[in-house]
């Protein structure tokens, strides 16, 4: 089962059957459906890669001019 800490907005699957009865008692969890992989947040990650690389690549010609 997944369940969402509507505290921090993260979802955990849980497996353990004694958790998941306490999660589901407390007030800050909420099962919730499994989460399909968000493409926005992998488009987002691979740009960031992206960027982190040409930044990189920025630097070592800096320092070849130096």
């Amino acid at each position: 089962m997944w369940f969402l800490n509507q505290e921090t907005g993260c979802t955990w699957e849980v497996t353990d059957q004694e958790l998941m009865l306490r999660l589901q008692a407390s007030g800050h969890y909420e099962q919730v459906e499994e989460p399909q992989p968000d493409e926005t947040k992998q488009e987002a990650a691979q740009t960031k890669v992206q960027a982190t690389k040409s930044m990189k690549r920025t630097e070592k010609e800096q320092v070849k001019e130096v």
